[in-house]
């Protein structure tokens, strides 16, 4: 049977184009739910450390792929909603949308492998500008006063972090530069298509078929090759597959339905945030100044939009006591 998502309500009739659904006392878990993702994606670099294979990432990236697709599958077909594999009306678009998520993670490793890291983090979160910036014309989301004022906290807090990223980059700055801004274009894109998948496609399909397109992607690059992975780092493998890939990225897909793009992109700067102090906690890297002042401010910046969140819903009607299983919205 398959799990269920608390709060998966039943499904309304998409919003006129020029509306953006409130945030009402309903959507306030979703919000939740996406700062959680961000926290729990920013231990992915430990396990990276635990597979141990540098300059392999792409191999990295297509276990947790392949684990994932193999574990939405089976909750698909086991749920008795096998009908949610079949693509719909949007099989282009969600085609798309795998392509974009494999061209995300492979620009963004080759930023980090061309430029000093905290370069590679800062330039690459330039997204969320992208996407506050182009909502209103892309969503016809309003661009409200308090994102302004907390992306601008939350970039400062992200510069000042990128201070501190003194590891050179093996490659040419140039190239770096132009892969970390193409990891920003590609991270803008993929979630003006998700928001757009998400009006009248089922989470379990998306998040599916985002996978699964990632795994045929990069077969080619990994199949007949010998990886050398301990024991430790298999272990690390599954992890990333089932918990970062298939679990955060399920609830990712469900909850960005009711969160604003141009606030998603803020509490995605928990993200680095979170990076940050599970490195300080579990490998004993050195935080500097810099990092705790970034790091307070971009804290600051999604308290700002939660709260935001919160006062917008104070006034709306309860919430629906129906709730439906995991990925039927």
């Amino acid at each position: 049977m398959a799990a269920a998502l608390p709060g998966d309500l039943q499904p309304t009739p998409p919003c006129p184009a020029e509306e953006v659904p409130a945030v009402d006392s309903e959507g306030r878990l979703e919000y939740l739910l996406i700062a959680g993702a961000a926290v729990l994606w920013g231990t992915v670099g430990l396990f990276l450390r635990w597979v141990d294979i540098p300059g392999q990432e792409h191999f990295v990236v297509f276990i947790r792929s392949t684990i994932s697709a193999a574990m939405l599958a089976a909750v698909i077909s086991t749920g008795k909603k096998r009908e949610q594999l079949r693509p719909g009306r949007h099989a282009r678009l969600l085609l798309a949308s795998g392509a974009l998520l494999t061209l995300h993670w492979v620009l963004f490793l080759k930023a980090l492998n061309n430029l000093p890291i905290g370069d590679a983090e800062f330039i690459t979160y330039l997204a969320p500008v992208l996407v506050a910036f182009l909502a209103p014309w892309v969503l016809r989301e309003k661009l409200e006063g308090t994102t302004v004022v907390a992306l601008l906290m939350a970039l400062g807090g992200m510069g000042l972090i990128s201070l501190t990223g003194k590891e050179e980059g093996a490659g040419i700055f140039g190239m770096g530069t132009l892969y970390a801004l193409s990891a920003a274009v590609t991270y803008a894109a993929l979630l003006f298509t998700l928001k757009y998948l998400r009006k009248d496609t089922p989470t379990l399909t998306v998040a599916f078929y985002q996978t699964a397109v990632n795994t045929v992607l990069l077969l080619p690059f990994c199949a007949f090759r010998s990886f050398n992975v301990s024991p430790r780092g298999w272990l690390s493998l599954a992890v990333l597959g089932t918990v970062h890939t298939a679990l955060a990225g399920l609830v990712y897909v469900y909850a960005v339905k009711r969160v604003k793009a141009q606030h998603v992109g803020i509490i995605a700067y928990l993200e680095p945030v979170s990076a940050a102090a599970f490195g300080f906690l579990f490998l004993g890297e050195r935080l500097g100044w810099q990092d705790l002042a970034g790091g307070l401010l971009i804290v600051v910046a999604g308290a700002m939009v939660l709260h935001h969140a919160w006062e917008v819903s104070a006034g709306d009607r309860p919430a629906s006591q129906e709730v439906l299983r995991a990925g039927s919205e």
